[in-house]
């Protein structure tokens, strides 16, 4: 090798080096960068460590599963066209998506982004609620009512196990339950990411095959947003529980574990949609949950055991407090808890509208 040659090579090293030292610099930077943001974020506005991690498995599940369909028929498709190449990048590269929905930012949308963190609590809270059950505890509410339940109750909680087993997990892993709209907006991300694995090899053909298989996925979705919401809502018309009986079977669907059942009789018990009950069940924050379980006519003793159960398995929430409240909760009028929490009756787009213009209130 020549002394200029040398020199060459050295220089191409050199600059090779320094390469992969500036990028660990921008690596170490952008780090420093969230990990900063990470220390000065309000207390308020952090998830926990296990709500954190619940929910990115339950977001890489949902999009690997999305994936999984949508390249192994594309895949299929490309190779009835002749186009093995690119069908081979899908056959043998999965999970290509989740990485780079990451990297983009897309899975920071704050509608499926909120959708995964209320699911992912709702499992947090169900696994809390079961291991607080004693060994020797009597037989669940929806175990007894598939037992000995009036037969249009045995039929509608055997409905609601299933679909409720299928929102825990199955074989295949739990996944989210979403709704036609957000499952589509995933698939669509997903088929993006995709296209841009396949590059030009596949071309306009690709494409086809992309968006057809995306179409289909989406088609035989059918909006389960949560499958697991209707079922409880017609076990809930299959009880049809008087003010007494509900404040029992609210009680007893928490001691079950079952808190999209829980949910479901409290929704019903006020008025409300299913994802606004479900989003004061959430709430920690506040006194909304009781006011409406108060709403709904629980008496001091049942408002107690609810809220034990409640902020035993959700360490966001204040037994202290509740404890400090209960007496005056429980002597509150159920019309006056009615009407504080009237306003979750009104359509929710009629709700955001009001609060948009709230931010800017007129001149």
């Amino acid at each position: 090798m020549s002394a200029a040659t040398h020199r060459a090579s050295l220089t191409a090293e050199s600059a090779r080096l320094a390469s992969r030292v500036a990028d660990a610099a921008r690596v170490a930077e952008a780090r420093l960068e969230v990990a900063v943001a990470d220390i000065f974020l309000s207390q308020p506005g952090r998830l926990d460590d296990r709500t954190r991690a619940a929910t990115l498995r339950l977001a890489e599940a949902t999009v690997c599963a999305i994936e999984q369909r949508i390249a192994g028929e594309t895949a299929r498709d490309l190779t009835m066209a002749d186009r093995h190449e690119a069908a081979v990048i899908l056959d043998t590269n999965r999970s290509l998506a989740w990485p780079r929905l990451l990297e983009a930012g897309l899975m920071r949308d704050a509608d499926v982004i909120g959708e995964l963190i209320a699911q992912a609590r709702v499992d947090l809270l169900d696994e809390s609620l079961a291991a607080m059950r004693a060994p020797d505890a009597a037989p669940t509410l929806v175990a007894t009512l598939v037992e000995r339940g009036a037969p249009a109750q045995r039929v509608a909680a055997v409905a609601y196990l299933v679909a409720d087993g299928t929102r825990r997990g199955g074989a295949s892993g739990r996944r989210a339950m979403l709704s036609a709209t957000l499952h589509a907006r995933i698939a669509w991300w997903v088929a993006a990411a995709l296209r841009e694995q396949l590059g030009a090899t596949a071309g306009p053909v690709g494409d086809r095959a992309l968006a057809d298989a995306t179409h289909r996925c989406i088609a035989d979705h059918a909006d389960d947003g949560g499958a697991v919401d209707p079922a409880a809502a017609a076990l809930v018309r299959a009880l049809a529980p008087s003010p007494a009986e509900r404040a029992e079977l609210m009680v007893r669907a928490l001691d079950g574990a079952r808190v999209a059942l829980f949910v479901a009789l409290l929704a019903d018990a006020v008025s409300i949609e299913a994802n606004d009950a479900r989003a004061l069940v959430l709430d920690s924050a506040s006194d909304g949950l009781w006011l409406a379980l108060r709403a709904a006519g629980l008496p001091h003793d049942a408002l107690a055991r609810a809220g034990f159960l409640l902020c035993e398995a959700d360490r966001e929430r204040d037994l202290s407090l509740l404890i400090e409240t209960l007496d005056t909760l429980a002597a509150l009028d159920p019309a006056v808890a009615a009407a504080a929490v009237a306003g979750l009756r009104l359509p929710r787009d009629f709700r955001e509208a009001a609060r948009a213009l709230a931010r800017c209130p007129p001149a």
